[in-house]
């Protein structure tokens, strides 16, 4: 009897889990397709656009550009940074870098200096994972330094404050193997925030759930930080000179976050997956669609926090496994994990 009661226990413990993992998963969401715009273009030249940034004065976009299925089939990829002219019509082009090394850019951040501009690039490769530095001049990237620690096992998006500054965060903390599945599945917070202060590396935050996208407030007096299983945008209160992080806010939008993008009236712009075990399968299968979300969160001033709009929802047919949605006057640009799409709509 005793064992039978123990064991109904157990039963009841993983129903649970299982229950719980599906929920947040969002696996009984239903999708309903929408756009608060006018799809005016799709650029299909670029293979897997996860992240961009931008130079709104120059009318600069760069996409960070990484063929994920062909690296997961062991083939070779040619990777790198795509720069986009919006106010014109040609399509995004590659752009020329000085890096000797393999180049498989992540999450990327664009840093006007007094002198020089910037582009840090999160790089995956065979030596290990890097935060690197780029100048940008005359289309093309020179290669200034990469900074590596022990501590960045899994580095997903970058954030710069400073020409030698930066926020990293590792979306988990184990690199590989049955801990890193535990992480995802039982929602087991051991992601992290990595700050670099031109010297040394340092926890910034810690206890995150699939620590994911991260950026400032046009002041650097804010950043916010996105959880993709902990499905919650994290505000904090940053020190300018030292590069401390105080919690302000935190806001459960009930949806797999990835990045999140600033534009020049304060809103912040996040791609989310709405369906996380969809866009598990998509990323093993191309055939498979994962729904993808663009999220517009308003800056309330009364409260300190956001309300939130739901600008985009796609069934994946349209676009599969959106990470990212960037605003440049009165279009939306929106990139994808893996697909070779990057769509440009018009707000209505």
């Amino acid at each position: 009897m005793k064992k039978k009661w123990i064991l109904g226990i157990v039963a009841l413990v993983l129903i649970l889990l299982v229950g719980r993992t599906l929920y947040v998963a969002g696996s009984f969401k239903t999708i309903l397709s929408h756009t608060a715009g006018t799809l005016t273009t799709v650029y299909t030249n670029v293979p897997g656009p996860e992240d961009f940034d931008m130079d709104e004065a120059a009318g600069l976009l760069f996409i960070s550009s990484s063929d994920r299925w062909k690296t997961m089939r062991g083939e070779v990829t040619d990777d790198g940074i795509y720069l986009l002219l919006p106010d014109s019509t040609a399509p995004p082009r590659k752009l020329v870098t000085t890096y000797t090394g393999e180049f498989h850019p992540h999450g990327i951040s664009y840093f006007k200096g007094d002198s020089a501009n910037y582009l840090f690039v999160v790089n995956h490769n065979s030596d290990g994972n890097f935060v690197g530095i780029f100048k940008f001049q005359r289309d093309t990237l020179f290669h200034q330094i990469s900074y590596q620690d022990d501590r960045m096992c899994c580095p997903n998006d970058v954030v710069a404050v400073a020409p030698d500054k930066f926020y990293v965060t590792n979306d988990h903390g184990t690199k590989g193997g049955l801990m890193r599945m535990l992480e995802d599945y039982l929602l087991i917070p051991r992601s992290y925030l990595l700050y670099f202060d031109g010297h040394t590396f340092s926890k910034a935050v810690e206890g995150l759930n699939y620590g994911n996208g991260v950026n400032v407030s046009r002041d650097g007096r804010k950043l916010f930080l996105t959880q993709t299983t902990g499905q919650t945008l994290t505000t904090f209160d940053r020190n300018i000179d030292t590069g401390a992080l105080q919690l302000k806010d935190e806001l459960n939008l009930h949806t797999g976050l990835d990045n999140v993008a600033v534009d020049v009236d304060g809103n912040l712009w996040i791609g989310a997956h709405p369906k996380l075990l969809a866009f598990v399968d998509h990323a093993k299968d191309p055939q498979k669609p994962s729904p993808s979300q663009v999220i517009k969160l308003t800056p309330n001033p009364a409260t300190g926090s956001y309300s939130a709009t739901e600008i985009y929802m796609d069934d994946g047919k349209q676009l599969s496994g959106c990470s990212v949605a960037l605003r440049y006057k009165n279009d939306i640009f929106i990139g994808a994990v893996f697909e070779s799409k990057v769509l440009r709509m018009s707000l209505n």
